[in-house]
């Protein structure tokens, strides 16, 4: 099963898919998630994800084969105004974001979970693809499946860590001290700060959908092991 933005489908110079969880490692399973997404088997970049705001950004042409994830590069965000190159994040409940600016052509894919977010991660991907011509006026994102805040319970010390009003973000949980934390509002919000009005969210819960979910693995009677899903963009 994938995903598509109706909003992103309607652009002629790129093609955009969140795919569900799949248990085949991903550098096993390229050559049939970029015929999915592109037609074609197609480079793939994607990072070793460490949850902070560091956004690389693909000048060149690219053709190294995707490598195991302790050897990748570590970012959170990737940029490019290169054709043919597809832009991956794996997600397990934290939102994937992906953008891109109909006017100047330029793509980006960021890994947004609560510590990215609060890190910088939307402003610093934002930020990178202007320096490759993007505008903020022009600028679409949309956000893929991402864990719903019904099902994000969170400790005590989540609120202080936000920083923001509680009634923005959170609502007690029914366990003492805990909250549920609305993560996509966070980002909705970010994105709103940073200038960018066209924003669009699938509203697909990963916690209930076929979806990759880390916290669904932990749910009593789960089997414990997730697996993460890839969400791929690439300008055509």
């Amino acid at each position: 099963m994938i995903a598509r933005c109706p909003h992103f489908s309607h652009f002629s110079r790129i093609k955009h898919a969140f795919f569900e969880e799949d248990r085949e490692p991903l550098e096993a399973r390229k050559s049939r998630v970029m015929r999915t997404l592109a037609g074609e088997e197609i480079p793939l970049v994607v990072l070793n994800q460490v949850h902070g705001n560091t956004v690389i950004s693909i000048t060149d042409p690219w053709d190294e084969e995707i490598k195991p994830r302790q050897e990748r590069q570590m970012g959170d965000a990737l940029v490019t105004h290169v054709p043919g190159i597809a832009l991956g994040v794996e997600t397990a409940d934290c939102g994937p974001v992906l953008f891109y600016d109909p006017e100047a052509h330029v793509i980006g894919v960021a890994h947004a979970g609560w510590k990215g977010a609060r890190a910088g991660i939307l402003q610093a991907t934002i930020a990178a693809m202007e320096t490759l011509g993007a505008r903020r006026a022009t600028l679409h994102a949309t956000l893929g499946p991402t864990i719903q805040h019904q099902d994000y319970e969170v400790g005590p010390e989540f609120p202080d860590l936000i920083g923001e009003p509680y009634t923005s973000y959170f609502y007690p949980a029914v366990k003492p001290t805990h909250h549920h934390f609305n993560l996509p509002q966070y980002i909705h919000d970010i994105l709103q700060n940073e200038g960018i009005t066209h924003r669009h969210d699938l509203k697909i819960n990963s916690f209930t959908s076929g979806f990759s979910s880390r916290r669904r693995t932990l749910s009593p009677g789960a089997e414990g092991e997730y697996f993460s899903g890839l969400s791929a963009l690439v300008l055509l």
